[in-house]
């Protein structure tokens, strides 16, 4: 384990990115002024050919902010991705990062964030083969202590989910009941999937009204009318059929994004995970569905 005072060094430097005006409207719900990222997974495939183009174009789509992910850190470092995002003008408030590297190299990760002006450090997946009831207790053990070291030292740990933390491992117990039951709500917080949730069918309402302020992120990217036609179907299948930009599927993003004053919901960010081209016409069509929202 390291040393949580060596990662506590600096930690003045590690400020909180938080977006403006989060909270529900009561009665008549506004047109969202909040603002919107993309994650940068949406474009990988440019910014592999061209990174500075890439940023480029989500800052020319009018997006405020991007979600990183390890891809990037391969590609640049991370002195080379600050310059590209103060170039741009956009931020970065967050990453996803790996769970081995969570667990192995966690002063890297918060020297990163501490770089970036990074809020939120965010687990995207588990692999198959590690999916069992007591490999989540395991994983809820980790991350727990990992959110708890990065929490002394002012960055913040987040869980992404797929549509598999909702499935029943037995009793009536999911991996999201394990996480959330399992780690402190100030060690651990939650990117809300829409897409992946509604896959599950999962009741997002009762998750955000039994677990108040537990989801500070969330990722939007629509769905089409079809998903009973996908059972067992391919991630690739999933992602290239049924996922639509924002706003041409049919998940009721605002009833959800009407709840923020519950759910605690800060960050609202972008995804398709496999757009089609040209890819800067799918980013603002999605940037456009989410701007027009009223929450």
């Amino acid at each position: 384990m390291f040393n949580r005072r060596q990662l506590s060094l600096g930690v003045a430097a590690a400020t909180t990115v938080l977006s403006s005006g989060c909270q529900s409207v009561a009665v008549v719900p506004k047109q969202t002024t909040h603002k919107v990222g993309l994650q940068t997974y949406t474009v990988r495939v440019a910014f592999e050919e061209d990174p500075l183009a890439t940023f480029k174009m989500i800052k020319n789509a009018g997006y405020d902010y991007v979600e990183l992910n390890s891809r990037n850190f391969e590609k640049l470092s991370t002195s080379e991705l600050k310059a590209m995002l103060d170039e741009t003008g956009l931020y970065a408030p967050a990453t996803h990062i790996s769970l081995a590297s969570l667990e192995s190299d966690l002063p890297l990760l918060f020297e990163n964030a501490k770089q970036l002006d990074m809020t939120y450090l965010v687990v995207p997946y588990i692999d198959e083969n590690q999916r069992k009831l007591e490999d989540w207790k395991a994983h809820a053990a980790s991350m727990n202590d990992a959110g708890e070291q990065l929490a002394d030292a002012g960055v913040k740990l987040a869980y992404h989910n797929h549509q598999f933390e909702f499935e029943d491992l037995g009793g009536q117990t999911t991996a999201m009941d394990i996480l959330l039951n399992e780690c402190a709500p100030e060690n651990l917080t939650f990117e809300l999937d829409f897409f992946w949730a509604t896959l599950a069918d999962a009741d997002i309402k009762k998750l955000f009204m039994d677990n108040p302020g537990r989801f500070k992120l969330c990722h939007i990217k629509d769905m089409g009318p079809n998903k009973q036609d996908f059972a067992g179907a391919s991630y690739g299948k999933i992602t290239s059929e049924l996922m639509q930009n924002v706003g041409e599927g049919i998940i009721p993003f605002e009833q959800y994004l009407q709840l923020n004053d519950v759910s605690g919901m800060e960050y609202f960010i972008a995804e398709h995970d496999n757009p089609s081209k040209p890819y800067a016409t799918a980013i603002e069509t999605s940037l456009n569905a989410v701007r027009n929202f009223k929450f």
